[in-house]
């Protein structure tokens, strides 16, 4: 029976557990003696045998082994070696990252012959619910367009790649932010936390070649894991064997075969002319230096794209078109050459050709220096460029001054080290050290300008984006290790150290060049500034408020893995983390005065501890139950840490005036009275800066499954269905309130539920700090993986997602979280909490292979992903004009919030006749009436309309790939061709596979021009808003490819 079970476990990847962000795998087992006792002291020799690399454990008194630090992947040779009975061996086993298979085994009587049994190869994806495995195979013929990870990992059922050109990837419905990513125990995270991409780089920052396996999990229970709120992605780079092999490629994608994006509404279908074109080509080397001895890999990946304009002005037959006009695009470029001076090219144009490369390269050594001790080494190189800021949305048209580039270079490093002490006693020791470089330079070297209320009703921006002004990044992060694990009878116990230290230089200082807001096109020609905004270190130098801080962490974890019976084993495990820095924000005495709080807090030790408990029953022989509860911590990102650093208060100040008449030269340098007001500051900026009470946000989570391992004769040779729900309680999640209006005096509007702040300065100090109501996650979902030895594979999963948070957290400075939370009030969090920006309510998804050999000798695989999933929840809100700021009822000036006026307020859902509001055109009234109707408000007429109450339309997505072995120029080398269609179900029907997106979650409903002496609001327009037609994401694309192996 032991036999059986062990050769099922190796052809369907069963493990006892898994330990996620490991780089290496583990056998573990018991052996046992004909008569059903503990064989003790027997011999276990495993050999990978591609690269000769071998390892020799003995059991212990209870017939127990344990066999750490392996190779991923395979084949081994497992050897039973008892000088006692009959030996036993293991042919073709394939182990998987992270894992710790078992070997179970009962050896025969010596008068047998040696045992033989053969495993069987894995499949290419392994899943249990919302773990998965991917192996070299799944990620060569994954059938995503990107050569990104991403591509690959999106088989899990809860791992979502989100509209957009940087492809955020939300796991569990949680922030893509959240995530960690580790390669080779180095990790691959933005630890800074600008990318929404989640990466440090702009693209992904590794050649996909370069991957051995990849895992995905959400809730892994071992006390070695932290460092996310998300999910988990770890992956181990490929490493050489005694076989020279390599590879080149080249691929090409662009709009010469690809569809039409036709936007489909209720007047029909719209072509959106798309073009694009994007190169990539490379290589991957690997084989022996010296036999059995050391290994080398390399790895190279070049990516060259011209990007594509998505939106152009009215006029312009751009996919999309704004309110704007190319008649006043003209205009405006005429004022501002004529009136203040600046060359055709300073202005910019609505057309241009921004680019995007990206370079990256991996290398790697293993040292395999004697059976008790292996080393390994790795390097990684990323550089890349995307031009950034274009525009976005129909409202606004932003020129090419407008526009950006942003570079980053990313060098890592990791060296580890795998030792056997004895039999019961190895380590891992790892060090790994990564550098980020960002710079983000503007196309335009001079003020942020707007020009607002065009007569089309959008606006024009050109000119240096305010937070491009001054903008510098660089983030070091060194991280040492030291695992153990020690075997003691039927226990295994795991500790260990790890240290971490993060050094942070950041030069940001938005508006430090100017941001001025035109109101119409007279004014920009008059010279009258509706707005002046100004910020800038003291003595009018920027370098005055760069943040340049350490943070460390030390954590230390102990957990005991037992197996309690040979069906039944229990993880147990604690793990504690402690912060500590020397480096301190500057103390503001104002910012005290104000708010009776110390804003120079750091996280200076504070600590959490973290608990796992987990457990994994074969309950029969094909049925599994596991479960486990855990609290989880970290992955939040630093940047919000570094706003008190940089946005203090003392070494910062901020001018800020309406309604004045700037110079001619005031676009191209700094208002002279802006300059002379930083310049003679009283050190009385806005801050930002952390609560001196803030706790370390985590959750708690926890997990029941089944796993149903079956087989139906003539229908499918094996099978594993997998049910699993997880419920997730949110604890100290974080929250942004304005310090500074905690006591402040308040009136309500007429509705009575939305605050008013009078006495209100137009100031702010915004204080990170911990919610006092918590989200919750509540997540089910049930997968089906099929396999038949005639090469089809079919995975097929269902997830449902019911989740629930205050602030999302989406931006990196504490002033755009704070503003752009949707709720009715901003300081109240339950106020805010609603359905979790990330949720996916439904998500289906599909993938079936086909892997087979069409010609005699060549393979052909067949990859098919489908998917349809629910779209992201959608909040209805109303804009406030920046003069509700400062409407004056009863002498007093008032505000929603302090300079902080936005389209983020949920909207108040009036009656007809609401005594609530008024309308600056009676016609007004009915188009608004009319507007809730269609938008399925109605409902919430006399109150606000709930965050998520609205959602982007259903994606359904099918992507197709075929690679097809050739013929190479000698024996043992071959070609591919490989072919994938993005969106396939838009290549079979043009009318389907469109993808609307939402950027900031929200639908204006309607504009409040002011709040009248009796708290109404005053309506003057009423929004049409809709959610944005992806065109590049809504036609079908064919990539075409070949490479060279040998």
């Amino acid at each position: 029976m032991k036999k059986k079970l062990l050769v099922a476990a190796l052809a369907l990847g069963m493990s006892q557990y898994a330990v996620a962000e490991d780089t290496s795998s583990s056998i573990r087992g018991k052996i046992l003696d004909p008569q059903g006792n503990a064989a003790a002291n027997t011999t276990i020799i495993i050999v990978h045998e591609p690269s000769g690399t071998r390892k020799t454990v003995t059991t212990n008194e209870s017939g127990t082994f344990n066999a750490t630090g392996l190779r991923v992947g395979g084949p081994y040779r497992v050897t039973v070696d008892s000088d006692v009975h009959a030996d036993q061996e293991y042919d073709g086993i394939y182990l998987t990252l992270g894992n710790v298979e078992r070997l179970d085994a009962q050896l025969e009587s010596a008068d047998t012959n040696t045992v033989v049994i053969t495993g069987a190869r894995l499949p290419s994806t392994l899943s249990s619910g919302s773990g998965s495995v991917f192996g070299e195979q799944a990620i060569r013929t994954q059938s995503g367009v990107t050569r990104d990870i991403k591509d690959v990992v999106r088989a899990n059922p809860l791992v979502t790649i989100l509209p957009g050109s940087d492809a955020p990837i939300s796991i569990g419905g949680l922030n893509p932010r959240f995530n960690s990513f580790t390669v080779d125990g180095i990790s691959q995270n933005d630890d800074f936390g600008l990318n929404s991409g989640g990466y440090p780089t702009q693209r992904s920052p590794l050649p996909i070649d370069s991957l051995d396996q990849v895992t995905v999990d959400v809730a892994p229970f071992d006390a070695k894991v932290s460092g996310f709120s998300g999910g988990l992605v770890n992956a181990v780079f490929k490493s050489g064997t005694n076989d020279f092999e390599g590879s080149v490629f080249w691929e090409k994608l662009d709009s010469k075969n690809a569809g039409e994006a036709r936007d489909v509404d209720e007047f029909g279908q719209v072509v959106v002319p798309v073009e694009f074109e994007e190169e990539t080509y490379g290589f991957n080397f690997s084989g022996p230096i010296m036999k059995d001895k050391l290994f080398f890999m390399v790895s190279y990946e070049f990516f060259d794209s011209p990007q594509t304009l998505e939106w152009g002005a009215a006029g312009s037959g751009a996919a999309n078109e704004t309110e704007a006009t190319l008649a006043e695009v003209s205009e405006v470029q005429r004022i501002a050459q004529e009136v203040y001076g600046l060359s055709a090219a300073q202005v910019g144009e609505a057309t241009g050709s921004p680019v995007e490369e990206d370079e990256k390269y991996v290398l790697k050594f293993d040292w395999n220096i004697n059976d008790f001790h292996r080393a390994s080494f790795a390097y990684q190189f990323n550089e890349g460029n995307r031009t950034r800021n274009l525009t976005s949305s129909a409202g606004e048209l932003r020129l090419s001054s407008h526009w950006y580039n942003v570079t980053e270079e990313l060098n890592n490093f990791s060296t580890k080290l795998y030792s056997d002490w004895n039999e019961n006693f190895s380590t891992e020791i790892s060090l790994t050290k990564k550098d980020v470089a960002n710079r983000q330079v503007s196309f335009g070297d001079f003020a942020d300008v707007t020009i607002d209320n065009l007569p089309s009703g959008g606006r024009i921006a050109f000119g240096s984006d305010q937070f491009r002004h001054a903008n510098i990044l660089d983030t070091g992060t060194t991280v040492a290790k030291f695992d153990a694990e020690y075997l003691m009878g039927d226990h295994q116990i795991q500790f260990g150290f790890e240290y971490q230290e993060i050094s942070i230089q950041n030069l940001f200082v938005p508006s430090s060049k100017g941001v001025i807001e035109f109101d119409g096109l007279d004014n920009f020609e008059n010279r009258i500034a509706d707005n002046y905004t100004y910020s800038n270190g003291t003595g009018n130098d920027p370098f005055a408020v760069g943040a340049d801080f350490d943070r460390e962490t030390l954590a230390l974890y102990v957990q005991d893995s037992w197996d309690i019976t040979a069906d039944l084993n229990v993880n147990f495990g604690l793990r504690y983390e402690r912060l500590s820095s020397s480096d301190r924000p500057p103390f503001n005495a104002n910012s005290l005065a104000r708010t009776g709080l110390d804003n120079s807090e750091n996280l200076d030790g504070i600590d959490i501890i973290l608990p796992r408990v987990s457990f994994e029953y074969l309950w029969t022989d094909d049925v599994t139950l596991r479960g486990g509860v855990g609290r989880f911590g970290g992955g939040q990102p630093n940047v919000w840490i570094s706003n008190a650093y940089s946005e203090n208060g003392v070494n910062n100040g901020f001018y800020d005036e309406d309604d004045v008449t700037i110079g001619a030269d005031s676009i191209l340098n700094i208002y002279q009275p802006a300059f002379d007001a930083i310049q003679n500051a009283s050190s009385d900026g806005n801050v930002s800066f952390t609560d001196p009470n803030f706790e370390l946000p985590s959750d708690w989570r926890y997990q029941i499954a089944t796993d149903v391992m079956f087989d139906i004769e003539g229908f499918v040779d094996s099978a594993k269905w997998t049910t699993e729900f997880m419920h997730i309680d949110k604890q100290d999640s974080v929250f942004w309130v304005d310090a500074s209006l905690q006591d402040a005096t308040v009136t309500t509007a007429a509705d009575g539920r939305r605050l008013i702040y009078t006495d209100n300065d137009r100031r702010y100090d915004l204080m990170l700090t911990n919610t006092d109501v918590d989200g919750r996650s509540n997540i089910f979902l049930t997968s089906l993986d099929m396999n038949w030895d005639n090469g089809w594979s079919v995975n097929a999963s269902y997830t449902n997602q019911d989740i629930t948070e205050v602030n999302p957290g989406t931006s990196s400075t504490a002033r755009s979280n704070y503003r752009f939370s949707d709720g009715i009030n901003r300081n109240v969090p339950r106020d805010q909490l609603g359905v979790a920006a990330f949720e996916i309510e439904h998500r289906f998804v599909l993938n079936v292979g086909y892997n087979t050999e069409l010609f005699d000798g060549y393979e052909t695989n067949i990859n098919l992903f489908a998917e349809r999933r629910s779209g992201v929840p959608v909040t209805h809100t109303t804009n406030f004009d920046r003069s509700v700021l400062t409407s004056d009822v009863n002498g007093e000036v008032i505000g929603l919030s302090p300079e902080f006026t936005s389209g983020d307020y949920t909207s108040y859902i009036p009656t007809v006749g609401d005594p609530n509001v008024v309308y600056t055109d009676p016609a007004l009234e009915g188009q608004l009436q009319a507007a809730i109707s269609e938008r399925g408000l109605s409902a919430y007429a006399g109150g606000y309309a709930p965050i998520g109450s609205d959602r982007t339309p259903y994606i359904t997505n099918i992507d197709l790939s075929i690679n097809q072995e050739i013929p190479g120029l000698f024996d043992d080398q071959k070609g591919v061709i490989t072919l994938i269609i993005d969106n396939f179900l838009n290549f079979i029907d043009h009318s389907k596979g469109q993808v609307y997106d939402n950027r900031f979650n929200t639908l204006r409903l309607y504009d409040v021009d002011s709040i009248d002496d009796q708290g109404r609001y005053v309506i003057d327009r009423v929004r049409d808003d809709g959610n944005r037609f992806n065109a590049e994401q809504s036609a079908w694309r064919l990539k075409l490819g070949v490479k060279y192996t040998f």
